[in-house]
């Protein structure tokens, strides 16, 4: 692991996050009237109900990586599973653009011995497998815009804009199968062989999810993050005072995410100006709105930063006892001159 991602410096960032944390919890408590005075009559019982939705959520993620990277041929522990999805957490809350997460996961897993190719084609599975929940809320929530049955006072517009999203995933994959078989990438040069090689890990991905999906626990475990963390923001707003439609909360929770594309830790500053904008145009008590994105906020990314930075700590020693002992020994014999 490099020095961008070793435990020292996943402190040194989990302590930056908290830091930028705060000064935009402090300026939604500035700008947005009523928040501050939302977030202080917090009631306490239900920030512990949202902790467990947390708690429920990184079970889940622990369960989907099992089920996709702990199936044979590769026997992962259970524990490894959870330190690797839990470290990937961390990676993608503290470092920007969530480049961290597939550092650890590289890493981890080949450090254990798992080939490239075998790497590269379940993390095509356990992607897919990993938004097939944001997939079925996307078009239940389009649909209910379109027939017009979805509670809330919710633009349809804004109701499509996570099929949107969809769309250009899908297209994005389909553009990724299809580029494998370009005529620039015929060559024989290292970097068209590359290319190709990790082009051709998609159609392998998809070809194998079947299988991966016929394990009720993949599925299960995308469907317990998702949940999970969405439960997170419902068990905020009821802490805070009051909770809009599900409907509501489940639109700016998904468009949320989308902050999380910012070069910016955790999409802090990003995540909570887009959502308290969704809930606001909802016509959601902007005070309300802003104290329970930050009680969600603050949970949620602490939860994922303090496990993942715990799960790093203990995954370093471990893969490098792991590379140690798969390394080649030179035979005494052959170390010495001959006599």
């Amino acid at each position: 692991m490099d020095d961008s991602t070793s435990p020292r410096t996943i402190i040194l960032r989990a302590a930056g996050l908290a830091l930028l944390l705060g000064v935009v919890f402090v300026a939604i408590d500035l700008l947005v009237p009523g928040a501050g005075r939302r977030l202080a009559d917090a009631d306490p019982a239900w920030l512990v109900v949202a902790v467990a939705f947390e708690g429920v959520a990184l079970a889940g993620c622990v369960a989907l990586f099992h089920a996709t990277f702990g199936r044979r041929p590769h026997g992962l522990t259970l524990r490894r599973s959870a330190e690797i999805a839990l470290g990937e957490l961390a990676g993608f809350a503290l470092v920007p653009t969530g480049a961290g997460g597939p550092v650890v996961r590289l890493w981890a897993l080949r450090g254990g011995g798992m080939p490239w190719r075998d790497i590269g084609v379940r993390s095509v599975v356990h992607g897919v497998l990993f938004n097939i929940p944001y997939l079925a809320a996307a078009l239940a929530l389009g649909l209910g815009a379109a027939v017009g049955v979805l509670p809330g006072k919710v633009s349809t517009l804004v109701a499509l804009a996570p099929l949107g999203v969809v769309f250009v995933s899908v297209a994005a994959v389909l553009g990724a199968v299809a580029a494998r078989r370009a005529r620039w990438l015929e060559g024989s040069k290292r970097w068209q062989w590359i290319t190709r090689e990790t082009l051709a890990v998609v159609p392998a991905g998809l070809r194998e999810l079947p299988w991966f999906a016929r394990h009720p626990l993949g599925p299960l475990g995308a469907l317990a993050y998702w949940a999970g963390d969405c439960a997170v923001l419902w068990a905020a707003f009821q802490a805070c005072g009051g909770a809009p439609a599900i409907g509501v909360i489940a639109l700016a929770y998904m468009l949320g995410q989308l902050g999380n594309l910012l070069p910016l830790p955790g999409g802090v500053g990003g995540v909570e100006p887009l959502m308290l904008g969704i809930f606001v145009a909802s016509g959601v008590d902007a005070g309300l709105a802003g104290a329970a994105i930050i009680c969600y906020r603050a949970i949620a990314l602490g939860l994922q930063s303090l496990t993942g930075v715990a799960s790093i700590a203990a995954l370093v020693p471990a893969v490098r006892r792991e590379r140690i002992a798969r390394a080649p020994q030179v035979p005494q014999a052959a170390a010495s001159p001959p006599g």
